[in-house]
């Protein structure tokens, strides 16, 4: 409204909606204007500036503001070290925000549910089994009762290391406390169990998705397409595909590129071409995968001339550039 200067609270509202979605440059912008008109950032402004430049991968440059609101006498409250953990273990720096915990917990600010969910997901990220273990076992003995994001990481962690009737029962603990799983839960579990070949058990979960309420998303189909191409089992891979176009559902470039390597790998060369001009119709750009992909089709078709053109084709100004599969695969005719 006119003649009503923003304040600290309108300034770092509009600088946490940039940070949320990156868009760091444009946050630093309103952060200078903020000086500009006399006022006074405030704890909240440096925790979302802190955030867009942690969502960056800008890690040093977070730890600037944190710096910097240190030295204007602010104190870390628990927004503040949640959003310096959380962007830690998005970075892979699980360790160092391990130590902010302890230094929370030492400053008097004992980490809650979401500070213990980040560190589980950290440690999830990275198969540390141990560390995420750790980091659940302090969280109970704390008082904190885990939510949906802990349990679905213990999920995650528990099957990258083919500990499946773990990961089942510690879902089935989850409904006997309430803390219903969701789509994102079980996507975890049907990835480790595809990763393992564990299709029938993966069916049998998508089976069971309803009964908890919960609808399968595209991201559950490619890790089931994914499994069932790496068996063999071509007919139910085909049945999926069948499934998500009466479903509705829209497919992503991940998608036509399981697609497409199961074509390859099942020598349904032709479906694959096809599905390679379908793909380039509906506007979709192609990554170095899909590309990878369209060079071993045209390998083990024989048309190394039409391979050589789609080289020289994106070196001369494409968005792809060859890596060592793309001349691997060429390496491969050329002996055989």
């Amino acid at each position: 409204m006119e003649g009503l200067d923003p304040d600290v609270r309108t300034y770092s509202v509009i600088i946490n909606s940039l940070s949320s979605v990156g868009n760091v440059e444009l946050s630093l912008a309103v952060f200078a204007k903020m000086f500009v008109r006399g006022c006074s950032p405030n704890i909240y402004t440096f925790s979302s500036l802190m955030k867009g430049y942690f969502i960056a991968g800008r890690v040093h440059e977070a730890f600037d503001f944190w710096n910097q609101m240190m030295r204007k006498g602010l104190e870390a409250n628990v927004v503040v070290y949640y959003t310096v953990i959380h962007g830690l273990c998005l970075n892979g720096k699980v360790g160092e925000a391990v130590s902010v915990s302890c230094q929370m917990e030492e400053n008097g600010c004992p980490p809650n549910i979401t500070s213990y969910s980040s560190l589980i997901n950290g440690f999830a990220k990275a198969g540390d089994l141990v560390g995420a273990s750790e980091a659940w076992n302090k969280m109970i003995t704390n008082g904190c009762h885990p939510n949906v994001v802990a349990y679905t990481s213990m999920v995650d962690v528990l099957c990258r290391h083919g500990m499946f009737d773990q990961a089942h029962s510690l879902i089935l603990k989850m409904v006997l406390e309430n803390c219903s799983p969701n789509t994102v839960t079980f996507n975890a579990f049907i990835k480790g169990l595809c990763g393992y070949g564990r299709v029938e058990w993966a069916i049998k979960v998508l089976d069971q998705m309803g009964r908890y309420g919960c609808e399968p998303n595209i991201i559950t189909y490619n890790e089931l397409l994914d499994g069932l191409f790496k068996v063999n089992r071509l007919e139910e891979a085909f049945g999926l595909v069948r499934e998500i176009k009466e479903k509705g559902i829209e497919c992503n470039l991940v998608t036509y590129n399981t697609i497409l390597s199961g074509f390859c790998h099942a020598c349904m060369l032709e479906e694959a071409l096809q599905l390679i001009g379908k793909i380039l119709a509906r506007g979709i750009k192609p990554d170095a995968i899909t590309y990878n992909i369209i060079i071993f089709t045209y390998c083990k078709r024989g048309k190394v001339k039409s391979y050589v053109q789609l080289l020289d084709h994106n070196r001369s100004g494409g968005d792809w550039h060859p890596d060592i599969i793309s001349y691997t695969s060429l390496l491969w005719i050329l002996c055989n």
